[in-house]
């Protein structure tokens, strides 16, 4: 079975079917295939399609939305949210694994971008993707035994994995944080 490994930096935190909801301004995919092939995805949907008056600054200083291509005059892996959705749609038309470290959230969103453009139905019975979303946080907690509240990178240390060497809260590199853990934890 293939597996996505996904992550996405948001403009905000609140639901995104609500007024004012999160958007998805970078989407990353690394797609493993069952020979162990992988290719990656980075995507940032355009700037014009962000309604910014909605977002919280706290989500967009985490995420650190200053570094998006299009603010530096960039088009490099600029896409519309419809071309981000279609690209969702074709990496997951065979049902692979979904793995991410907010599996739930990151999931909900896509769908939802899906949805917005058209390529999903609302009443849809089944998401596109296998319904088995792995969380690698869940499974370090799991492995670790440290409590909930312990910090990601402490727990992905005793598995082999340094976080300091990924540009955390950039989409593409917690992609590569999230294979490398699952792979870490996989490998134990």
């Amino acid at each position: 079975m293939p597996i996505l490994f996904v992550d996405l930096e948001t403009t905000s935190v609140r639901e995104p079917w609500l007024p004012g909801g999160r958007q998805i301004w970078q989407l990353a995919v690394i797609r493993r295939e069952d020979d162990g092939r992988e290719t990656p995805y980075n995507r940032f949907i355009t700037v014009e399609e962000l309604d910014l008056s909605v977002a919280t600054e706290q989500a967009l200083e985490i995420s650190r939305f200053r570094r998006h291509p299009s603010l530096a005059g960039s088009v490099d892996n600029v896409c519309t949210g419809r071309e981000a959705a279609e690209l969702m749609v074709e990496l997951t038309s065979d049902q692979p694994l979904w793995i991410g470290a907010a599996p739930w959230m990151d999931a909900v969103d896509v769908l939802h971008l899906m949805h917005v453009n058209g390529l999903v139905p609302s009443d849809a019975a089944d998401v596109p993707w296998d319904f088995r979303l792995v969380c690698v946080i869940s499974q370090l907690l799991g492995r670790t035994n440290l409590p909930p509240t312990a910090d990601v990178g402490e727990m992905a240390a005793l598995v082999g994995v340094d976080q300091s060497a990924y540009a955390i809260h950039d989409a593409m590199a917690d992609a590569f944080f999230v294979r490398d853990v699952y792979d870490a934890l996989r490998a134990t």
